[in-house]
């Protein structure tokens, strides 16, 4: 089936002609009104989706135009307008549909789909001619139960004989239905394409003239005898069929392709919006940079929300709205860009990385399944550094299996620790300095599930996490749920207890429901000629949810500082240029600037160094090497005091 759609943003066309080529159907791309009017004259096509602001022919018009031209055709019309009116407007058009930006992907290509049902009501119905069986909504294709692995192209003609089974296609009317403008094949590409077909149809002992050709005029099935290609009992069978676990994958495959394709992209409409914001803080914004990081913006809420990316959108569409001011920006709203598009960058980077991530889930079930419960760790890798990241304590590998599949579905990173030799390892965990890697695999945990039935040493574990790490919270898992026992558990610190007949998905829930209560949002900034240290406090305040920028050459420190707008600055005393200490006095004689806190982490032990820090104006200071449970406990604690965070 063909698609014409008419879109001007880049980003959402292309991302639509991909998803709709990878379930098959043809698709030709407008970018403006007037250019979808002329192809919608020159071609037939199924369906046409259809933006509302576009250039040159608004959507509405071309609506109006294109179903007085065609009384039946579906048009399914896209805008980032939601209200009543505009729907309206929309509908009295001539529009079946109406959808919103941002939309989701699955439930677009749903609609279309539904759509084409209206037009062709067997359009969805599997079907079938003598021993031949084409599934629509899986794209399967066999005969006499033998699959037939066709090419979109072979595909997409046998899909339209068999719609259409009475009628004779010219070679002109096939390249026209199945081949887009942007390809340029001749009638011998449509005849290559059908040779080909017929051999696979041979290879699956189907009739060598099952496709026959009616010379002169074009192609059609074999006509049988009762012209049907239908039993009776399965005339009245129009159940739709389901859409196939294979099927989804495959599209949530192809999402995933499309936004590499599209990323970059992504990025530098983001680059437009930071560098208004930029100009913004200098004073220099003007007109014309600001109506194009108002209108990336705007882009960016449409293209983020086909993606799934619904927060991203959301704050894309307040910086459109920030950005529609007339100059010049006053310093608390470009502060407040400022801070949105760093959200935004994250919530980018953990998609980024979430789809990076999707195969891990398998391997670790079938870790989990391989090694026996004498297996120390098993490690959940993962590369991205805001979500909730659950160390699980426990030997139930029928538990940990439940638990780990539904912390996938909602996208939490687990740590399997499997035996009662992790008391010692915690210890290490605690006391060690950030340098030792005995601690690698708990390192990035921000939320502990202990069963307390795992060993006698459950409760000293549960007292260690509440004593010496109290910023990590801990929730626990027992059988019996009687007062005594939630009492002694509570008095021991736990932020949670839930007994073992919960659903896993109730677990899960609570785990990330704590999890957020314990998000720290703000921005760190890490000043240090130490690549290696900068490396590791970033790891660390990351997994907290807190952002932290790095600076290696203190020379652009007030650059870094402007551009970053952090709520705590972390420095080193000794660099090359410029000492830290000298640093926090600037910053203490800036008015915008002086409330700032300033944590210290450096080697120095000597008691002048600290009256000098402290003199500087310093809130807080860390000996290297530093512990990682100091490090974390202290910044939070500071953090929440900033000013700018408003806890």
């Amino acid at each position: 089936m063909k698609i014409l759609v008419v879109e001007d943003d880049k980003i959402i066309a292309e991302t639509l002609a991909d998803a709709l080529t990878e379930q098959l159907f043809v698709v030709d791309v407008a970018t403006d009104g007037q250019a979808g009017w002329e192809q919608a004259q020159a071609f037939n096509y199924d369906l046409i989706l259809l933006d509302v602001m576009l250039p040159k022919l608004d959507g509405i018009t071309l609506c109006q135009k294109l179903r007085f031209m065609n009384k039946t055709i579906p048009i399914l019309l896209l805008t980032a307008r939601d209200n009543s009116q505009d729907k309206i407007k929309g509908l009295d058009a001539g529009a079946d549909d109406y959808v919103v930006k941002p939309f989701n992907l699955e439930e677009l290509l749903a609609r279309i789909r539904a759509l084409l049902r209206r037009g062709n009501e067997s359009a969805s119905v599997i079907k079938k001619w003598g021993g031949l069986c084409l599934n629509p909504q899986s794209c399967e294709v066999s005969y006499n139960d033998k699959q037939l692995n066709l090419t979109p192209k072979e595909y997409e003609i046998l899909n339209l004989l068999m719609h259409n089974t009475q009628r004779v296609f010219s070679c002109s009317v096939i390249l026209d239905r199945v081949w887009d403008l942007e390809d340029t094949p001749t009638e011998d590409t449509v005849r290559a394409h059908i040779k080909g077909l017929r051999h696979k149809l041979k290879s699956v002992d189907a009739p060598t003239d099952l496709i026959e050709t009616v010379y002169g005029l074009g192609y059609r099935l074999k006509q049988q005898k009762n012209n049907s290609p239908l039993k009776k009992s399965q005339k009245k069978n129009k159940t739709q069929p389901n859409i196939s676990n294979k099927s989804q994958q495959n599209l949530q495959q192809s999402i995933n392709k499309i936004w590499d394709r599209v990323k970059g992209s992504i990025s530098e409409r983001i680059d437009v919006v930071e560098q208004a914001v930029i100009a913004g803080k200098n004073g220099k914004l003007e007109t014309n940079l600001q109506h194009q990081a108002q209108q990336e913006a705007h882009k960016l809420a449409g293209s983020l929300g086909t993606f799934g990316l619904a927060y991203g959108s959301d704050l894309a569409r307040e910086i459109e709205t920030l950005l529609t001011a007339e100059l010049p920006i006053n310093s608390a709203k470009n502060f407040h860009i400022s801070k949105l598009l760093s959200t935004l960058r994250n919530e980018i980077d953990r998609y980024n990385s979430n789809i990076d991530n999707k195969q891990t889930l398998n391997q670790q079930l079938k870790y989990i399944d391989a090694k026996s419960s004498t297996e120390t760790y098993l490690s959940y890798t993962d590369n991205f550094s805001q979500e909730c990241k659950l160390l699980l304590i426990l030997e139930d590998n029928l538990l940990a299996k439940k638990l780990l599949q539904e912390a996938a579905t909602k996208k939490v990173q687990c740590i399997l620790a499997k035996n009662s030799t992790l008391l010692t390892d915690i210890d290490a965990y605690i006391n060690h300095d950030c340098h030792s890697h005995c601690q690698d695999l708990l390192f990035s945990a921000n939320v502990v599930l202990l069963d307390l039935e795992i060993a006698s040493n459950a409760e000293k574990i549960l007292a260690k996490f509440s004593s010496q790490m109290p910023f990590l919270p801990v929730v626990v898992l027992n059988t019996q749920g009687d007062l005594s026992d939630r009492i002694k558990i509570a008095k021991l610190g736990a932020s949670a207890y839930l007994t073992k007949e919960l659903p896993a998905a109730q677990v899960i829930d609570v785990v990330l429901d704590i999890w957020r209560k314990n998000q720290i949002p703000g921005t760190v900034m890490i000043v240090d000629d130490d690549r290696a240290t900068l490396e590791i406090i970033k790891h660390i305040l990351t997994q907290w949810g807190i952002k932290a920028v790095t600076l290696n050459d203190e020379r652009y420190f007030w650059k870094t500082l402007e551009d970053t707008v952090p709520d705590l600055l972390i420095l080193d005393i000794e660099m090359p240029h410029f000492n830290g200490i000298d640093l926090c006095k600037v910053i203490r004689n800036d008015p915008h600037w002086n409330r700032i806190p300033v944590v210290f982490i450096t080697a120095h032990k000597y008691p002048n160094i600290y009256n000098q820090v402290f003199a500087a104006g310093a809130d807080d200071y860390i000996s290297k090497p530093f512990k990682y449970s100091e490090l974390i406990t202290r910044v939070i604690n500071r953090i929440k005091r900033s000013p700018s965070i408003g806890f």
